[in-house]
């Protein structure tokens, strides 16, 4: 398979709505079951515009967004939040890849950026992030990046049923994480 042309960048207010659309999209594929089918085709758009916008808005010096781009197309995004937990460290908040761009590399370099932010803000950081249960291949892709599994939680997002779903933290080693998915 030949890569496309990608370029990567910070992402700003403007691209809320680019953004916003891929994420939602993200969950209508992969969280089925996990959230309502009426939140996720018919309110999660508008929800997740509402989000993306309300957090560039916020100025977040600790949120960090880098976006996967070909051309006009947002191929992927990455969202980091410094410094987000004294127990874990930065969380790795979001990280999606649109379907047609998955198995190029987008995912491994976006997850290389967010690890070297984690080192920029804190030499001896830590970088962790939520994993729905039910999203297993997420998690092999994890557990092969040096990702280790953690506590479990119940989380409850827009769409969730109201006693929440699983969701199991992965912890990396932000160093070891940014040597496996160099290059």
């Amino acid at each position: 398979m030949i890569t496309p042309p990608v370029t990567y960048r910070s992402a700003t207010p403007f691209d809320a709505p680019r953004i916003a659309e891929l994420h939602a999209s993200s969950w209508q594929e992969n969280y089925r079951g996990a959230m309502s089918d009426h939140y996720l085709d018919a309110e999660a758009p508008a929800e997740r515009l509402s989000v993306w916008t309300g957090r560039f808005s916020a100025e977040d010096k600790s949120l960090r967004v880098w976006l996967a781009e070909e051309e006009d197309i947002l191929a992927g995004f990455c969202c980091v939040v410094l410094g987000e937990s004294e127990r874990d460290g930065t969380l790795l908040d979001n990280l999606h890849v649109r379907a047609g761009y998955r198995g190029t590399g987008i995912g491994r370099y976006l997850l290389n950026w967010a690890a070297e932010e984690v080192l920029a803000y804190d030499p001896a950081g830590k970088l962790y992030l939520w994993v729905l249960e039910q999203n297993t291949s997420a998690m092999d892709v994890y557990r092969h990046l040096g990702g280790t599994p953690g506590r479990r939680e119940l989380r409850h997002l827009s769409g969730m049923a109201p006693e929440g779903v699983g969701a199991i933290a992965v912890h990396f080693d932000p160093g070891d994480l940014q040597r496996r998915t160099a290059g």
